[in-house]
């Protein structure tokens, strides 16, 4: 018997507003089970950037990076960066973080990290399974 629609994987967006703080580092963002495929990931500014040497924002997992390290220096407020994208498989549960190299003096932006993501595990649940609503 064929799994029901309502039973398979289907891709979903996974997001958390962060601030991309005032110095190189990286800043925890959303969270994800393990087993998830990550398709694209990226990065929106919410409050615009200062014009300094360099200010670029990663999107990675530790493992893979999802996005490149891609420019926000001096991006305005809404401006959306998808950067070169590379699939992967975050094998355990983890968190897809941005990751900043900044070079000057800034006094830190917010922005929201975003993914769209697949659970790729085997869907086990049979249609036995499954409650449903009873037709009286």
């Amino acid at each position: 018997m064929a799994l029901s629609t309502s039973l398979t994987s289907k891709a979903y967006m996974v997001e958390k507003t962060v601030n991309l703080g005032t110095a190189t580092g990286t800043v925890v963002g959303p969270a994800v089970g393990a087993g998830t495929l990550v398709l694209a990931a990226g990065v929106e500014v919410i409050t615009a950037v200062e014009d300094i040497t360099t200010f670029t924002v990663a999107v990675s997992d530790a493992t893979t990076t999802f996005m490149a390290a891609t420019s926000v220096d001096a991006a305005a407020a809404g401006t959306m960066v998808f950067g070169t994208q590379t699939l992967g498989i975050s094998a355990d549960a983890d968190t897809i973080d941005a990751v900043t190299v900044i070079d000057g003096t800034t006094s830190g932006a917010t922005a929201r990290v975003w993914a769209i993501v697949v659970d790729v595990n085997e869907a086990t649940r049979d249609a036995a399974e499954v409650v449903r609503d009873v037709l009286a």
